[in-house]
């Protein structure tokens, strides 16, 4: 019976996945229809010449350029365009970003997003979290935990790029840093759930990252931002993962070797060995944006009773709701187990 709950539940979220992906593509491509139509061509215009035509044999560009090129050369062609065709512009530009939206993430969602419902009916009654908690719950980085990828960065963040504000009415403290021009900041539901661990409401919980940053200087901002983002004022998020394993550095983060880009193959059972939790007390989330790790890991990564990784899916960045959510799907788990 457990087991055909599971796959009622799995069906559920797939199809809430495919809906919101359905809906994505068709208000995009009423948009490009409606251009096309107005402008005769939709190749008429320059942003879109450069956005998606590529040379002969050279294949489809890629999806994280075409916004790049897009912005660049729609903000220097707008100003000599009539006022109408400048709106329409927009409109074509809006209609492109949602479509690479819907397609790059995709994957993800379709692979068995969370349920939004669950999640909303959670936080709209504010349920808290009353446990059986997991030992370890486990922290993607880039798009989950935080608001940007590290790969895009170009700064590796210091003391003077701290940005300062209100800590959820903790007081005022890091609530950002600045790579270049573009801030780092921990999600809502990040913030919510490192705040709730430093406070000791989920007793007998530990944390940890597990982050496939691309590139070696990706992984030192990361690093560096750990180290600088602030839970609480004067308590870091690198000062919270050190408290729970006496200073001890157990974080999986990179894809240089040892680990690799499959978290299911290094991390987690680095993960494993270096906590001693087993894969089965394990909470996860990861936004799965460009790869389903969430899927890999919850399948690879079992006990000999055939119970492995509770995993949770934040295609949109670890948000209140899907936190209060992963809490209480390890919850039900434990129930159904007893």
């Amino acid at each position: 019976s457990n087991r055909q709950a599971q796959l009622a539940q799995v069906r559920v979220m797939r199809a809430s996945g495919a809906m919101e992906l359905s809906r994505r593509v068709l208000v995009a491509c009423v948009c490009a229809v409606a251009c096309a139509r107005m402008f005769g061509a939709l190749g008429r215009h320059p942003c879109c010449n450069a956005a998606f035509l590529s040379p002969a044999g050279a294949g489809p560009p890629d999806s994280r350029l075409l916004r790049t090129s897009c912005s660049q050369q729609a903000s220097a062609s707008l100003n000599s365009w009539p006022p109408f065709a400048a709106s329409v512009s927009l409109v074509a530009i809006g209609a492109a970003a949602l479509a690479r939206g819907a397609f790059c993430r995709g994957a993800g969602r379709l692979a068995g997003r969370p349920s939004w419902d669950v999640a909303k009916n959670l936080t709209q009654r504010g349920a808290a979290p009353s446990g059986p908690f997991p030992e370890l719950c486990v922290f993607d980085l880039d798009a989950c935990l935080w608001d940007k990828e590290m790969y895009e960065m170009r700064a590796i963040p210091v003391e003077d790029s701290k940005v300062f504000g209100d800590l959820s009415g903790r007081g005022e403290g890091v609530v950002g840093v600045m790579s270049g021009s573009d801030k780092i900041s921990l999600h809502e539901g990040a913030l919510l759930a490192l705040q709730g661990h430093a406070d000791g409401k989920l007793p007998g919980m530990r944390i940890a990252v597990a982050s496939s940053a691309d590139t070696p200087f990706a992984e030192r901002v990361g690093r560096a931002a750990l180290a600088l983002l602030e839970v609480v004022p004067g308590l870091t998020v690198w000062d919270l993962l050190l408290r729970d394993w006496d200073g001890a550095d157990v974080n999986q983060i990179g894809r240089q070797p040892p680990l690799s880009s499959n978290k299911a193959q290094t991390h987690f059972p680095r993960l494993r060995q270096a906590t001693g939790v087993r894969f089965d007390r394990m909470l996860f989330f990861d936004d799965c944006n460009w790869g389903d790790h969430i899927g890999m890991v919850s399948a690879g990564c079992k006990e000999s009773n055939g119970r492995g990784v509770v995993g949770v899916r934040t295609p949109y960045g670890l948000r209140k709701g899907e936190w209060l959510q992963g809490l209480d799907l390890y919850a039900r788990k434990e129930s159904n187990m007893a």
